[in-house]
Order: structure tokens, then C-alpha cells, then sequence
């Protein structure tokens, strides 16, 4: 018996010593995916899907291991610099809406697509009023969000134009729906699948995501597995007329419809641009 306890003492002292040095070669190596602190800034919202903290600066590296992000959010919850909610007298407002394109992802902040419109227009020649671009684009938003953030909270911020972005990704997130996601305690957001898959799969398991870069490598593979065989998301007929994701495409057009009727009450004028992001482009994309 005391030989067969040293030899258990022995196997579980290797152990741990092998599982020690796996982890530390992983953590020095980079192996291991990036906890998703990147947008670990938002908060519950009794309309939206969820929002950002406001007065919230995040920094660090981003999930994919690609960049170094610092994001700043103002007293509006975004990131953007301080507005007055009243429009200053003789400033034309765009009121830009989309999600982390438009937010401005992997860029720092005048490197935004929106700051470097407002830099356009402020600086062209001739007579013309200043323009401020007040950019509320959220990550993770879609067509239903941008439609409910624009009938219960854009009125206060009297845009004289409404800037809709749309991508691709945004037939996706339609596709999944708006209860598809909800907001941890840290303010980190988790699908409502991952998180049954994580419930599937054993207690515990998102401590040793966040705590173990070893796990971390296993547990993303058989989520993701899992994910792609449970949840299907067709990227390749996003822009396929009558194709598997023709639905959600009609129900973007129905959230877009409102947002027109919405504006056209307000006596505000209305804009919608298409990034495609992937090339190459054909008549698909108009």
C-alpha cells in the first residue's frame, strides 16, 4: 500500500509539474486565444440589447492577437468626444448609428471612419456650417438595435441627418436574433448559446477559460465546433437573393422601413451606407 501511494504521490506530482510547464510554454508562446476584454465596457439596458459604460477607457490587446486598442467612451456611452445633448445653434448634426466598423474596431480614434468625415466637411472650402458627427456605433449592434436606440433615445440629440452603416455581418446578427447575447457582471457579453454550451459542458468551465491558457485552447475548439455544426450562419449567401438567409434580409428591410418612418416624423433626413467589406464585387451587392 505504501508503494502504491508513492507511485499515485509520484504520477500526480509529474503531473501537475507537466501541466505547469505546458501552461507557461503557452503563456510565453501566445498560443492561447485573448480573454474577450476588448469591448468589456458595456452595460443592461431595460430597451437595447445592452450599451456601453459611459466615461469607460479600455486598452489592451485585441482577441486575435493583431492589435493594441484604446478605447475612450464620453458621458453618452460613446466613443467619441464630449457632446452637449442640445445641438449648438448653427451646427449641422449627423447622428452616425452601426456596429464595431462604425464604433471603429482595431483603429485609434481619428483614425475612424466618422472622425475623418467630420474632418472633411470641417475643412472644406466655401461657406458651409459646422458639422459634428456624433458616433454611436456600438459593437455587436444591428439593424433591431439601431431601430429601438433610434426611437427611444436619438430624439434629444436633434440630428439634422441619421447615418445608418450596414455590413454584411448584419444579416448574421439579424439571423440570430436580438436576445442572442446578454451582458456578464464585468461587463463582457456572452451568447446565450455559448453560454448553454458552457452549462452542456461541464461547471466551471468559463473560470477555466479565463484563468488557464492552456484550456482555453480545447474549450474555444469544441465551441467553435459545436457552434458552426448547431448554429449554421451561411457567410457564402449573405448576398444570395432567395438564399438561406433571404429572411433576415427582409427583416433588416422592415427595421430600415422604421427607421425611414421614424426620421421622416422628425423631419430629419436619413442615409444608409453599405460596406461590403469582401471583395471581390459583383451585382450581388447592390
Amino acid at each position: 500500500m505504501r508503494r502504491a501511494g508513492y507511485w499515485v504521490a509520484y504520477g500526480l506530482v509529474v503531473g501537475a509539474l507537466g501541466l505547469g510547464g505546458a501552461e507557461l510554454l503557452v503563456r510565453v508562446l501566445g498560443l492561447a486565444p485573448h480573454l474577450p476584454n476588448q469591448y468589456a465596457a458595456y452595460r443592461e439596458d431595460p430597451v437595447l440589447p445592452h450599451r456601453l459604460r459611459p466615461g469607460v477607457v479600455l486598452e489592451g490587446r485585441s482577441v486575435t492577437g493583431e492589435f493594441d486598442f484604446h478605447y475612450a467612451h464620453n458621458s453618452h456611452g460613446m466613443r467619441d468626444v464630449e457632446r452637449r445633448l442640445e445641438k449648438p445653434a448653427g451646427v449641422f448634426r449627423v447622428l452616425a448609428l452601426g456596429d464595431s466598423f462604425t464604433y471603429g474596431a482595431g483603429v485609434g480614434f481619428e483614425d475612424t471612419f466618422l472622425a475623418g468625415l467630420e474632418r472633411t466637411l470641417n475643412q472644406r472650402d466655401g461657406s458651409h456650417p459646422p458639422v459634428e458627427v456624433v458616433k454611436a456605433g456600438v459593437p455587436r449592434y444591428f439593424p433591431e438595435a439601431e431601430r429601438l436606440f433610434l426611437e427611444h433615445y436619438a430624439a434629444p440629440f436633434d440630428a439634422d441627418l441619421v447615418l445608418v452603416v450596414f455590413v454584411p455581418n448584419d444579416v448574421i446578427d439579424t439571423y440570430l436574433g436580438v436576445d442572442a447575447i446578454e451582458v456578464l457582471p464585468d461587463g463582457r457579453l456572452i451568447s446565450n448559446y455559448g453560454r448553454r454550451l458552457l452549462a452542456q459542458l461541464g461547471p466551471g468551465l468559463l473560470a477555466l477559460y479565463e484563468h488557464l491558457h492552456l484550456a482555453r485552447i480545447p474549450i474555444r475548439w469544441v465551441l467553435q465546433t459545436r457552434l458552426r455544426n448547431e448554429e449554421p450562419a451561411r457567410w457564402e449567401e449573405i448576398y444570395r437573393a432567395e438564399g438561406f438567409h433571404e429572411e433576415a434580409w427582409q427583416e433588416v428591410e422592415a427595421h430600415y422601413t422604421g427607421m425611414t418612418d421614424w426620421a421622416r416624423r422628425q423631419g430629419t433626413e436619413i442615409a444608409f451606407l453599405h460596406i461590403p467589406l469582401r471583395g471581390p464585387w459583383d451585382a450581388r451587392h447592390r
